[in-house]
């Protein structure tokens, strides 16, 4: 091993030493035979004679050192470099193009790899699953109750074990005395919620089950990693110390594993508390129940209610015991089966008790965020993967050019002796070290832009909280784009340039055209203008999509409407508190300048509705399809603050309060779903069977609204007074008569001087409330348009990079042509005709697709239809603008071409 660093490291020496030794041989053979009487001259050659080539015994030895291929490789190598920063225009392009197409590949991959198949940072993740079995009768969600919970760890056999967990909830927290409140996000689990998922703590120690009633008047507490280093800096001695939530005290016994976020993909608790926990931390949402007449009641805790569905359940289950283990657990489940039958109607009780659980693997049932985010980023993932195709066409056509020019430069080293392989080393050298530059440049941009990609999909200031940390697959994802990028723009290229005759290349003196030899270039340039204009088409297609959103008539004026949302429940204020400063706070809002109205809403839209059975007297026929409505309670002047309009009837009155009769208001929906074309007014509706199916008058009909979102149509609404039902306030809603920001800061002194302690969580316009819901077509706007216009670059610059090297070519043959009489308008019309030939052998197939792909995406659009014209003009447009200035470009340079400068200069 020292001999050959040795060797390594001195080869220069050596390779001096046996140059000398050689020369030394050769002059005593010279000596000798001039001893024997020969001239200098005729000694000398007879030395070479006999010695033979000294080159290339000094190559023979070298070869026998075994260094010949290390050092043509370090040749090749230099002389690479030499050769690129001749060409920096062209070494900047191709770096610049594999970054951007690897690197947007790397960062949408990065990105969907986390949505679509997230890590579960515990041991075995295979073996945990969600368990899931009937869904909740209003929302349809997979919800269980306390009491099955319970049921079902009982009944858990060998190996397996079951856990539940609720929905993440924000709080509000106090770290100290002089630290004000704080929000963060709690999740309640049960106690054996970590020793399920095989999870170890960084510090203390998770949850056990002395854990379900408070140590001392604390409930144990367990915190995130990043919420400790965040909220405590880290504090080593962290166990022990206290803090309040919802002004409940919480000990710290605990904190999770760095990598840890829960369970939930997207969605990130600060801290977990036990299930028990839940009336003194005043968690409440979300829950569903069996409604009227099971005995649910929000005001008790909600651990050992059966009819009131709040957990999710999770288990690890071993291989091979999968179908025992889910046999047992639908046999313990029985009871709360037959608890569901009976408030389901009698057709479909069989079903219900036929209900059996099944298993779901766990990171990718969890959330929402899959199937927010799974189409748009695999429409996307295709975008970006056709940009890298026009990356590697334009890369393809870059290089043969490039290496087209250089044809004599190889003819004239073969001719010399140099071997083809020889040759290809040395161009193979030349691509891998720019692929090499351009792929740690794709590297730096995928992991800069993932971050930013979060941010554009989140709704709000806070990025969705996903793992983009780098993988393995990430990295072989890389390296499998860096080899074909090798392929197409290194050895491909390459070995079709060095198939030709070299001596044929030597003896051309003239280049004329030759269409045959053009059919690949065109072809490889219509597949770019085909996908460029698919791209294009779909970014306008999803362009139009957010501008008929954002233009949708959501039956209010949310462009005058602030928004103020509080937590007035988990800050502890009570009911009969709120009946007195609510009065206090409209009136203080009304009187502001600008202010027109005021109303309070238990919540305000969009998307923050309640899911009701809704029974009409006198007509027990009814389907509980027919019956399932959305219920808000509202306050007085709130259809006339938000501009729905009254369509028959009155809407609410500060005279509705609590000892009047029951009231009510339905929108147009639920009127014509309920009543048909009868009038609603008098009609009598209640949330129960007879004889509850009387509680409340019909005393108007407002408009229908979207208050579940743009898309989504307007859905049947049942409105309550405030004033006569359960006075919880969400937010109020207050309008203005210009623009509502303007108001913010006013609206929020102004309700802290009511009570400087107010839960306010958030002051808006209505308008970005709405806009918030979006995240996705934004996301697929600002994508696609950059995938868009990145296609449209590629596209521009292989064009005008082909035609320029076409002219170049064919100088010669334009000086022939002008020679012979042809003007310079129809050299313009020959150069623009070729680029005329590439743009419809490339347009046809790609509206063909435009609209195959339409077709296929119609389901993220809205108010554009799969074949969608006007998005195909659009990008007709572009394009063909695009394309006639990338190609005008080279066309007037032909046509400038001097004829006799050109045949003197051939």
């Amino acid at each position: 091993m020292m001999r050959w660093l040795r060797r390594l490291i001195l080869r220069r020496r050596i390779y001096g030493d046996l140059a000398e030794e050689i020369r030394q041989h050769f002059n005593e053979k010279v000596e000798a035979l001039m001893a024997d009487g020969m001239s200098r001259q005729e000694a000398e050659h007879a030395a070479r004679r006999a010695f033979g080539n000294a080159a290339l015994l000094e190559e023979r030895a070298r070869e026998a050192w075994q260094w010949p291929r290390l050092e043509s490789i370090k040749a090749d190598s230099m002389y690479a470099l030499r050769q690129l920063f001749k060409s920096p225009g062209f070494s900047v392009t191709v770096i610049v193009v594999i970054a951007l197409g690897i690197g947007a590949n790397t960062a949408v991959f990065q990105l969907m790899r986390a949505v679509v198949s997230p890590d579960l940072p515990v041991p075995h993740p295979a073996e945990v699953y969600a368990l899931r079995s009937i869904r909740t009768p209003n929302d349809g969600a997979w919800l269980y109750s306390g009491p099955a919970f319970d049921h079902l760890r009982r009944a858990a056999t060998g190996e397996a074990k079951v856990a539940a967990h609720t929905a993440i909830a924000t709080c509000n927290i106090f770290l100290n005395k002089s630290s004000g409140a704080k929000e963060a996000r709690m999740q309640l689990v049960s106690t054996n919620f970590f020793s399920v998922l095989e999870v170890r703590p960084s510090r203390g120690r998770f949850l056990l089950d002395g854990d379900r009633l408070p140590a001392g008047g604390a409930w144990p507490v367990v915190l995130r990693y990043g919420f400790w280093q965040q909220h405590f800096a880290a504090d080593p001695a962290i166990l022990g110390k206290s803090f309040l939530v919802n002004g409940t005290p919480a000990i710290v016994v605990g904190v999770a594993p760095k990598r840890f976020l829960g369970v939930i993909p997207g969605n990130i608790p600060d801290f977990w508390l036990p299930l028990e926990a839940q009336k003194d931390v005043r968690y409440s949402v979300p829950f569903d129940s069996l409604g009227f007449g099971s005995g649910v009641s929000l005001s008790m805790p909600y651990r050992q209610q059966d009819a009131l569905f709040w957990l999710t359940l999770i288990a690890r289950v071993p291989p091979g015991s999968e179908a025992s283990t889910t046999a047992a657990w639908t046999q313990a489940f029985q009871p709360d089966l037959e608890l569901f039958a009976r408030f389901t109607p009698k057709e479909q009780r069989a079903t219900v008790l036929a209900s059996s659980f099944t298993l779901h693997p766990l990171a990718q049932s969890e959330g929402t965020i899959f199937a927010q985010y799974a189409r748009p980023l695999t429409v996307l993932m295709a975008m970006v993967a056709a940009v890298l195709l026009i990356a590697y066409v334009n890369l393809a056509n870059l290089q043969s050019a490039r290496l087209t020019a250089r044809r004599y430069e190889f003819a004239i080293r073969a001719s010399l002796g140099a071997g083809r392989g020889r040759i290809l080393q040395q161009l193979l050298i030349e691509s891998g070290m720019l692929i090499g530059v351009g792929g740690t440049m794709a590297l730096l941009l995928a992991f800069i832009s993932g971050p930013v990609l979060l941010h554009w999909a989140s709704s709000g200031a806070r990025p969705i909280p996903l793992d983009l940390h780098p993988s393995l697959e990430v990295y072989g994802f890389v390296v499998a784009l860096l080899v074909l990028t090798f392929v197409a723009f290194g050895l491909l290229p390459a070995w079709r340039i060095l198939q030709r005759d070299p001596a044929i290349t030597i003896r051309s003196s003239m280049t004329v055209s030759q269409p045959q030899r053009r059919i690949l270039s065109n072809l490889m340039l219509a597949m770019q203008v085909t996908l460029t204009l698919l791209l294009l088409s779909v970014a306008s297609m999803f362009g139009r999509t957010l501008l008929n959103l954002n233009h949708v008539d959501t039956g209010f004026d949310r462009q005058h409407i602030l928004t103020v949302r509080f937590a007035f429940h988990r800050a502890g204020y009570t009911e009969a508190r709120l009946r007195t400063l609510t009065p206090q706070m409209l009136e203080r809002l009304r009187a502001l300048p600008g202010v027109r109205a005021a109303a309070i809403d238990m919540c305000l839209p969009p998307g923050c509705l309640w899911n009701s059975v809704l029974h009409v007297a006198g007509h027990p026929e009814l389907s509980e399809s027919a019956m399932q409505t959305h219920q808000d309670n509202v306050g007085s002047g709130y259809f006339r603050t938000l501009g729905i309009p009254v369509v028959k009837g009155r809407e609410f009155e500060d005279s509705d309060t609590g000892d009047t009769r029951p009231v009510a208001l339905v929108n147009q929906s639920l009127a014509k779903k309920l009543f048909g074309d009868a009038d609603p007014l008098g009609r009598q509706v209640g949330f129960g069977p007879p004889p509850a199916d009387a509680q409340f008058t019909i005393v108007g009909v407002v408009g229908n609204a979207r208050v579940d979102g743009l898309r989504a149509q307007p859905p049947p609404v049942f409105y309550q007074p405030i004033a006569q039902n359960s006075f919880s306030i969400g937010g109020i809603a207050v309008r203005s008569s210009g623009d509502p920001l303007l108001l913010a800061d006013a609206v929020h002194r102004g309700l802290l001087a009511l009570d400087p302690q107010m839960p306010i969580t958030e002051i808006n316009s209505l308008t970005d409330d709405y806009q918030n819901t979006l995240t996705t077509e934004h996301l697929l706007v600002r994508l696609t348009s950059i995938f868009g216009g990145l296609a449209l670059a590629l596209a521009v610059i292989g064009i005008y990079g082909v035609l320029s090297f076409r002219v170049v070519r064919s100088t010669s043959e334009i000086g022939v042509r002008m020679a012979l009489g042809a003007t310079r308008a129809d050299i313009l019309r020959m150069v623009m005709a070729q680029a005329g030939q590439v743009f419809l052998l490339g347009g046809v197939p790609g509206v063909a697709l435009a609209v195959v792909t339409g077709r296929l995406i119609r389901g993220l659009l809205f108010g554009v239809n799969g074949a969608d014209g006007l998005s195909l003009c659009v990008a007709l447009i572009v394009l063909g603008m695009a394309g006639a200035l990338a190609s005008f470009l080279p066309a007037r340079r032909a046509a400038s071409v001097d004829p006799m400068r050109a045949l003197r200069a051939e």
